[in-house]
């Protein structure tokens, strides 16, 4: 799968703070309809870009999670967080068509 789901802080710290190179979050919740209407245009982006990006995803409705969120300083969603080295280089809010994505990871790259 292009796209790993975090499942507790120690996991994000160690997967995404602790990568090397480029990792993008998604941070996302079911009943929010811009985060399902956009998530199949973050895997398709995970797939174009697998094995040069990693790409993850954080449920802000996830009380075990809710340490990353006030940590990264998440306050809207759908949120794509961008870290290059475990180091957060920028992000985007609110939905966002693939290609807007795809040209931020260039750009980065």
């Amino acid at each position: 799968m292009a796209i790993t789901a975090i499942t507790s802080v120690q996991e994000f710290d160690e997967k995404v703070l602790g990568s090397k190179g480029l990792a993008i979050v998604d941070f996302w919740a079911a009943w929010c309809e811009p985060c399902t209407v956009m998530r199949p245009e973050v895997e398709a982006v995970a797939e174009r870009f697998e094995g040069q990006v990693e790409f993850f995803s954080v449920d802000a409705e996830d009380k075990n999670l809710r340490g990353v969120l006030l940590k990264e300083d998440i306050d809207g969603i759908p949120s794509m967080v961008f870290f290059r080295d475990g180091k957060m280089l920028d992000s985007l809010v609110g939905y966002k068509k693939a290609d807007v994505l795809e040209a931020l990871i260039k750009e980065i790259m």
